[in-house]
């Protein structure tokens, strides 16, 4: 979708068959043209391949070997067309001994180290947030790039192994670092853990909650004033053994007025504190309204702006395909296929037709 934000043909290549009653695919299909191919017809492969040829990127997130197995393996492809850049996006990566496990997010960011640092005694699952979009999808976006650029000077493509367990362990070198130093005192004692009082989150007298990230000396005074413990010493913030007695008083204090009162107290000073906004709230606040960050769509679906921002060339978001299918006759034309070669293979069952289902 990022790189579909900033330009990029893409075509998600599908499988055939209804679609789910709810794809959270959907949702990052914006500016991607939809063909449905099945690979388990005898001439799907044929179709992908063809495709391949005429393409700068192949991605595919099958199991190690699937593709082999359909003679459609990076050493057939990348053959076919020595600058095709060939990305393996997977949750374990292509060697390894858990290679051919099954697995999701959860599993690979547990492996990874990723999910055990995170939480105040039990690991929480942050979403999807750490393993599938951070740790493998960004990074496997971010290795496309790095081999296209590498590709201008050399002319040539090359095979990403973009493993979601690999991306979520780099994610986790600061704490790697920490553990090094003989600094890291497990989950839950981390600076940013949420055990700091000056670094967690609070309830309001509302049932809504505020964030607080105080972490510098000069911030934690204002917030201190912020919130009016003018008996705190500001001294002696570091003192983790002060923390969860201080946190237990500041946590009644937020719990006694809702959280409109607590964004208006910290919208005038340094005291670095946030309300945490619901997804039903996010269009409506005044920074991300200002700056489009989150915004409605004509059909009242709410998205995010394409990210980050550059000055001449700024992504822009385009419309996500109308229905599965419905550009595989004109992106198979525009691999070679004649109409009458569109129209066998969609009798054959190796592609679907949106004007023929």
């Amino acid at each position: 979708m990022i790189l579909a934000d900033f330009g990029a043909d893409v075509i998600a290549v599908e499988r055939p068959g209804p679609p789910a009653a709810f794809d959270p695919a959907v949702n990052l299909a914006r500016g991607k043209r939809s063909a449905v191919v099945d690979l388990r017809n005898p001439r799907g492969a044929e179709v992908i391949a063809q495709l391949a040829d005429c393409c700068d990127v192949l991605l595919e997130s099958n199991r190690p070997g699937t593709m082999e197995r359909r003679g459609l393996g990076p050493d057939v492809l990348c053959a076919r067309n020595p600058r095709l850049v060939y990305t393996r996006l997977t949750g374990w990566g292509q060697t390894g001994p858990y290679s051919a496990r099954a697995g999701h997010d959860i599993n690979y960011t547990a492996v990874s180290g990723s999910l055990g640092v995170i939480g105040e005694s039990a690991p929480v699952p942050p979403l999807a947030l750490v393993g599938d979009l951070a740790g493998g999808s960004l990074t496997a976006a971010f290795g496309i790039m790095l081999a296209l650029f590498e590709r201008t000077r050399t002319g040539r493509g090359q095979v990403i192994d973009a493993a979601i367990a690999d991306g979520s362990a780099l994610l986790n070198i600061p704490q790697l670092g920490e553990f090094n130093a003989g600094l890291w005192g497990g989950r839950g004692s981390h600076l940013l853990s949420g055990a700091a009082p000056f670094y967690t989150v609070y309830a309001c007298a509302d049932g809504r909650y505020f964030a607080v990230g105080a972490l510098e000396p000069k911030f934690y005074v204002q917030f201190l004033a912020a919130i009016g413990l003018d008996d705190v010493s500001p001294g002696d913030q570091m003192d983790s053994a002060r923390w969860p007695a201080l946190r237990a008083r500041i946590a009644e204090l937020f719990a006694a007025k809702p959280r409109s009162h607590w964004t208006a107290v910290f919208a005038d000073t340094d005291g670095c504190g946030s309300p945490v906004l619901e997804l039903d709230e996010l269009a409506d606040d005044p920074h991300l309204r200002d700056r489009g960050t989150v915004f409605t769509r004509d059909d009242g679906t709410l998205t995010a702006a394409p990210a980050p921002r550059l000055s001449r060339t700024p992504g822009r978001t385009r419309p996500g395909n109308p229905a599965r299918g419905a550009d595989t006759r004109i992106v198979l034309r525009e691999s070679g296929f004649d109409d009458k070669q569109i129209d066998e293979l969609a009798e054959s069952g190796a592609v679907a037709i949106l004007d023929r289902i």
